[in-house]
């Protein structure tokens, strides 16, 4: 019996003239993928520098072999000028997950992984990253490197606790903040080596049921070296503050035209003004990016993962994701589940009982991203199923109404009595 011939899956070109870039901190490795109708693909390979002058080389190479689309992986941050170069050029570039399109193990080469990148580019066997616009990557670096410098003041806040511990003077478990205003008075009071006394005269009447403790704390004997490191850690304190300060200014500016949304972003339990701002730095300006509240969630890490075998269901792991993005979301989670009549402290609560309490605020944080995202899909403001609005407006403004009654000689009194006209 002949053997049957078994037909072949045919792939579709999707760019004929498509390019693979290996990049690394130095140098790229280049190689351009010609298709032709009938005949084998024609390839070229070349080496080009990571530095500027070199990335104009690469654009005119790419330019001249007439290529529409690039695809590279995500490697770090070294695909970023790569990325603005080609834009530049007018060649779509395409960031690509390194797992997905990993070479086959033993035939690793620079040269192996551009082509194999080329390939895949031209018959469109990749899923794209989601990479925002230039303006909106920009910002995400002042966000990100805001974020990093509140991280940098919570230390400094730590390590003054640690100095003022470590000398014997527990202030921080007299005041319920020590960097409020008058644990900043005993601060600059220890630092600058200012007698017991004087400190307690400047203290508020907040603290003086507490005065006979603290005269007791600030007893305690501050080395020079102590001094010497509070005074540091302070001033390094102050400065992160200012730093803060310019960052929230400068992304504040440059979100002016997009105010709208982030208002509308505030009204949601657990998310204030610098909060809202860098949830829409990440998810970027137009959230039809996502066609699906799942695909967004899923995007940022916050969906289970599957674990399944033989028909049984497994513990999976959350997706990696976003992780800027994912700790926002769990941050605000922690403050809507501390909110009162509000749906995620409900939810929170149930999951706690079952879950735990860390799988609770993921799974809140999942909730959260997907009233995030049908708001901005809607351009509507968070409504909480939960409060009644009507009764809540009534609580909020009824003491001035009352007070307009009585201005206008109106006894409020007379309506209590009364019933509603019949319809």
């Amino acid at each position: 019996m002949p053997p049957t011939r078994i037909p072949t899956d045919a792939l579709h070109v999707i760019h004929a003239r498509a390019a693979g870039l290996d990049v690394h901190k130095m140098q790229i490795t280049a190689s351009v993928r010609l298709a032709r109708p009938g005949e084998e693909a024609e390839v070229h390979t070349d080496t080009f520098s990571a530095l500027p002058s070199g990335l104009a080389e690469l654009t005119e190479w790419l330019g001249r072999h007439e290529v529409t689309a690039a695809v590279m992986e995500a490697t770090g941050v070294y695909w970023e000028a790569v990325f603005d170069a080609l834009e530049s050029a007018g060649v779509e570039p395409i960031v690509v997950h390194a797992q997905r399109v990993k070479q086959i193990k033993g035939r690793k080469t620079d040269v192996a992984d551009s082509v194999w990148l080329a390939r895949i580019c031209q018959f469109g066997l990749c899923t794209p990253s989601f990479v925002p616009p230039a303006e909106f990557r920009d910002l995400r670096k002042l966000s990100r490197q805001r974020r990093k410098v509140v991280r940098l003041r919570a230390t400094l806040r730590t390590r003054i606790h640690q100095v003022l511990d470590g000398a014997g003077a527990r202030v921080g478990g007299l005041l319920s903040d020590v960097f409020g205003a008058n644990g900043r008075r005993i601060l600059d009071g220890l630092a600058a080596a200012q007698p017991p006394e004087d400190i307690l005269a400047g203290l508020s009447h907040h603290v003086r049921h507490r005065l006979g403790e603290l005269c007791d704390a600030l007893d305690a004997n501050l080395s020079a070296q102590a001094r010497f490191i509070l005074n540091d850690q302070l001033d390094a304190f102050d400065r992160a503050g200012e730093r803060i300060a310019a960052y929230d200014a400068l992304i504040h500016e440059r979100l002016t035209p997009y105010r709208d949304r982030i208002d509308r972003l505030t009204t949601l339990p657990g998310v204030d003004q610098a909060s809202a701002c860098a949830i829409f730095i990440e998810l970027g300006p137009d959230i039809g990016v996502f066609p699906t509240a799942r695909q967004c969630a899923a995007w940022a890490g916050l969906c289970p993962g599957n674990n399944e075998s033989a028909g049984k269901r497994r513990a999976g792991t959350t997706r990696k994701g976003n992780p800027f993005l994912r700790s926002l979301l769990v941050e605000c989670a922690h403050g809507a589940a501390r909110t009162a009549d509000c749906q995620f402290r409900g939810y929170h609560k149930a999951l706690t009982v079952r879950r735990g309490y860390k799988r609770a605020t993921v799974a809140t944080a999942h909730k959260m991203l997907r009233c995030i995202h049908a708001m901005l899909s809607n351009g509507s403001v968070y409504r909480d199923p939960h409060t009644d609005y009507e009764a809540l407006m009534v609580k909020r403004n009824a003491p001035r109404w009352i007070a307009m009654l009585k201005k206008h000689g109106v006894d409020p009194s007379i309506w209590a009595h009364k019933k509603p006209a019949a319809a």
